[in-house]
Formats: C-alpha cells, sequence, structure tokens
C-alpha cells in the first residue's frame, strides 16, 4: 500500500504544480490583455473531465484542428452539453498559446457571436478548455468539403455577418485590438439555437499596442490559404490580416472548398465560380 500512497502523492504533486504554473500564465495573459478585467474563469479537475469524455474517447471527438493542433469533443459535464477543447501539439505552458485562447475567450464569452467559455482544468500540461455546446460546422461526412453543402444561403450570408460583427468586436472593444489570424472553418460553430455563428481559436491571436496601427510577428503563423500575403511577407499584422482571412473564409462560405484549391479551378475564369456557387 505503501507504493499506492507515494504514487498518489506524486500525481497530486504534479497536479498542483502544473495547476501553478499555467495558472500564472493565464493570469499574465489577462493581465496583458485587459488588465485583468475580464470574467470569472471556473476551473474543473481532472478527474472531471477525463470522466466526461470517457478518457478523451475517439467515440466522443467531433472535430479536429486544421494543422492538428486540437480536438474538440461533444459531452456531459455537470448535466449539461459541453464542448472540451484538449490540445494535440504539446505546446509549452511558458509558450502562452493555450493560456491566451483561455484568457482572450474569457475576455469575450459575453457577445454572442463568440462560443462562451465555462471554465478550464489546469491540471494537465496543456489546459483543456470547456465551452458551451455549439455545433462545427465542419463537414464529416464528405472529406471533399469543408462543411455541408446543403446549407442554405440565407443561412450562409447569416454565418458570414456575424462572424463579421465578431471581428469588429475584438477589433474594437478593447483599448488593444486584438487580431484573430486565423479565420479558418473549424474556429466557427453554430448553436441549435437559430444558428447563431459563434467564433473561437484564439491561440494565435495577437494585440495591437493601443494607439498604434500594427505589430510585427516574431513567427509567422495560421493556416496556408487563409493568411494575409503581406503578413507572410513581412510579418507586420494589422486588421487587414484579419480582413485578408475573412475573405478567404467567405470563399469557403461560397463554395466549402479551400481557398487555394479554388484559386487553381477557377483563376482563368472566376466568372464560373459564381454560376457553379
Amino acid at each position: 500500500m505503501g507504493w499506492w500512497r507515494k504514487k498518489n502523492t506524486e500525481e497530486a504533486d504534479v497536479k498542483k504544480r502544473l495547476v501553478q504554473a499555467n495558472g500564472e500564465v493565464v493570469l499574465e495573459k489577462l493581465i496583458e490583455y485587459c488588465n485583468g478585467k475580464s470574467n470569472p474563469i471556473k476551473t474543473f479537475s481532472a478527474s472531471q473531465i477525463l470522466r466526461a469524455t470517457d478518457n478523451f474517447s475517439h467515440n466522443n471527438s467531433l472535430i479536429l484542428h486544421a494543422t492538428g493542433s486540437y480536438q474538440c469533443y461533444k459531452d456531459m459535464l455537470e448535466d449539461r452539453p459541453v464542448l472540451v477543447k484538449k490540445w494535440v501539439i504539446k505546446y509549452s505552458p511558458c509558450s502562452g498559446k493555450t493560456c491566451r485562447d483561455i484568457a482572450i475567450s474569457s475576455m469575450v464569452s459575453g457577445h454572442k457571436n463568440f462560443l462562451k467559455l465555462l471554465g478550464c482544468c489546469l491540471e494537465f500540461p496543456n489546459p483543456v478548455i470547456v465551452y458551451e455546446y455549439a455545433q462545427s460546422i465542419m463537414c464529416r461526412e464528405k472529406p471533399k468539403y469543408l462543411f455541408d453543402v446543403s446549407l442554405p444561403w440565407n443561412m450562409r450570408l447569416k454565418i458570414a455577418k456575424e462572424v463579421a460583427d465578431a471581428l469588429t468586436y475584438l477589433h474594437t472593444a478593447f483599448s488593444k485590438s486584438i487580431i484573430h489570424k486565423d479565420m479558418i472553418p473549424c474556429n466557427i460553430f453554430l448553436d441549435g439555437e437559430g444558428g447563431t455563428a459563434k467564433l473561437s481559436g484564439f491561440n494565435n491571436s495577437v494585440l495591437i499596442p493601443e494607439g498604434e496601427k500594427f505589430v510585427e510577428d516574431m513567427v509567422v503563423e495560421g493556416t496556408f490559404g487563409y493568411l494575409d500575403h503581406n503578413y507572410m511577407a513581412t510579418g507586420v499584422v494589422t486588421e487587414n490580416t484579419d480582413v485578408y482571412g475573412f475573405g478567404a473564409f467567405m470563399i469557403t462560405l461560397l463554395t466549402a472548398l479551400q481557398p487555394s484549391l479554388v484559386v487553381k479551378l477557377y483563376k482563368d475564369s472566376p466568372i464560373e465560380l459564381v454560376e457553379d456557387c
């Protein structure tokens, strides 16, 4: 029994260290982004998350991020349906990516066009994030397409408007503009009541300092096909970085195809793109 007690003690110590390390980074991000003023962030235990997801069972998985960064799961937690986001790529907590996602999600959760943050679990090397459940627009049944091609045009236009509203909020609601930088379909969700579009995925987001129009990124990050060419060439991030990304997302919304594939198919006859849509 001694070895079992020792094992439990060691596991508890590891969890304690992870909570402290991850918590410090989340707090740093909250102070950096909004002087620490945000919605309270509830924390869940690792045992709650593992029980809800059946140890991250593939049977509960929904979508994998386009670059393989994270996996989402649909689960029940505290008697409500939730969306659990688990990082696949082993980012160091010091990189701040996962903690940045938590911090910005907490800042925007009150807006109807963002995925609502319910809390997180800091007891994993990379924190696990828990959102109010919403349905992904990604299409799993037809790999050729990025989302359900039967989605009505009025719904696609509604999604476009609401995602644009979310971007405008990021750019204007805070003293430091938040640039999303990854406007890809797997970061967009729809709730079950009226199909309201919800933007998420702030791990690559950056801040433009107050009074400035741009910031330089040390490393160019994002998803090919949705990246602003000027940003790719210079590393300079502006609001136009998101404008380009939104335009690429609009192409996907029209065609259900990757923007780069659309360019290949219709580069010599763009009018056919309109006719085919």
